[in-house]
């Protein structure tokens, strides 16, 4: 590289970024948006910040919580970053030194209106032999309340969906998510699409520790 050549670097290419998840009192419970707050990035991914984001984990799954500060408008599928939707990535085991989706690693999408009849499901894409079966998409809760200038989503996973997810064995987990608009740029945590594919590279996602 020349002096003269601009060039860009993203901060989660120095240090990696975690925070805490906490425990729920019951599966059914819907995380805070304060208390179970998940810090935002935006000054790190340099966007601009229209959902918050909360989440907590119990031993049945992962609740979250969602608000985005403006009005639902269209959604697409299955090109469903090109229109209001919500995706979720995991990896049960955190593997950072993985350059791929591992069998552990978990992409799950949620619409806050159907589309021909799909409001939600897993979408994790697969390079090897090392997988998992993807879940059914009735396992997966999401209910979603439109108002006049905004929408919420609550959201619950089961472990069923979540291929070794064991808290009790290990308590941290890789987790990302971008949230896609009809129209703007969406948000993410940790690491920004228009620089990585976030979908297949888990070894950029932060990590969420499960505090009890």
């Amino acid at each position: 590289m020349f002096e003269s050549e601009p060039f860009s670097l993203n901060p989660v290419q120095f240090f990696a970024l975690s925070c805490d998840c906490h425990y729920l009192s019951k599966k059914d419970q819907i995380p805070s948006l304060t208390s179970y707050a998940v810090p935002s990035t935006h000054r790190l991914t340099q966007e601009e910040i229209f959902a918050k984001v909360a989440m907590g984990w119990h031993e049945e799954g992962i609740a979250v919580h969602i608000q985005i500060n403006q009005p639902a408008s269209e959604s697409v599928y299955p090109l469903i970053e090109q229109g209001d939707s919500v995706e979720l990535f995991f990896d049960t085991r955190d593997l950072k030194s993985a350059g791929f989706n591992t069998r552990f690693c978990h992409h799950f999408f949620f619409l806050p209106q159907a589309v021909e009849g799909i409001l939600k499901g897993e979408k994790t894409h697969f390079r090897t032999e090392d997988r998992h079966a993807l879940c059914d998409a009735q396992a997966l809760y999401c209910q979603t309340q439109l108002r006049k200038n905004d929408y919420s989503m609550k959201i619950f996973i089961p472990t069923q969906c979540l291929y070794g997810y064991d808290p009790k064995q290990f308590d941290r987990l890789g987790f990302t998510y971008r949230i896609n608009r009809d129209e703007g740029d969406p948000q993410h945590f940790a690491v920004v699409s228009k620089d990585y594919q976030i979908d297949q590279q888990p070894s950029l996602w932060g990590s969420i520790h499960l505090v009890k």
